[in-house]
């Protein structure tokens, strides 16, 4: 019979990407979940993680340039007090919102309107103010955040094969196009 495993508790993550390069990942995680107690049975333990889910209070993190953020960022269009972000990590459940920062908020490629919450789904991207880095959105176990020896990293960020082939026979024909060009100005050159 197979055993039914809990399902491990997952936060959410942020690959921060810039000029399609991965810069690092910010773990969205306020409170540390509390270590297992090796003296309750399993009958106790489903009963608890069933109220836990129902009393987990919705945590907030704050983003923006002020040292008091959660997640603090230094782009100068980044507002001091930027936006919030609201989740439940056991419903998997989160949003953000822009607190009526100067220079907006978008949420993939959308901006969002000043003080609604608006929620995000795993694959998500955020824009903050003028800045070029873009903030993507991986929910991961809580056991991998801590994984240095393998550090995460989503495979929505990973470019696949097929993109880099694509890329190579780009580069490929921009170079032949280029060797006709210089033959034809070295040919009229000689002509005249």
């Amino acid at each position: 019979m197979a055993e039914n495993k809990p399902e491990a508790r997952k936060i959410p993550v942020f690959t921060v990407i810039k000029n399609g390069a991965i810069l690092k990942n910010i773990f969205v995680i306020n409170k540390p979940p509390p270590p297992p107690s090796p003296s309750i049975t399993a009958v106790e333990n489903e009963e608890n993680s069933v109220q836990d889910d129902e009393e987990e209070e919705e945590e907030i993190l704050m983003v923006g340039r002020h040292p008091d953020c959660h997640i603090m960022l230094t782009h100068p269009s980044i507002s001091r007090f930027h936006l919030q972000i609201h989740f439940k990590p056991s419903s998997q459940n989160l949003s953000v919102i822009d607190l009526s920062s100067v220079h907006g908020t978008w949420v993939s490629e959308r901006k969002i309107e000043s003080c609604v919450p608006v929620e995000l789904n795993e694959g998500d991207t955020i824009k903050i103010g003028g800045s070029t880095r873009i903030y993507g959105l991986h929910w991961i176990p809580l056991s991998h955040a801590y994984d240095m020896d393998k550090p995460f990293v989503s495979p929505l960020d990973v470019p696949v094969a097929e993109e880099k082939e694509e890329q190579n026979q780009v580069e490929t024909h921009q170079v032949r196009v280029y060797g006709l060009l210089v033959k034809m100005m070295n040919a009229h050159l000689f002509l005249n």
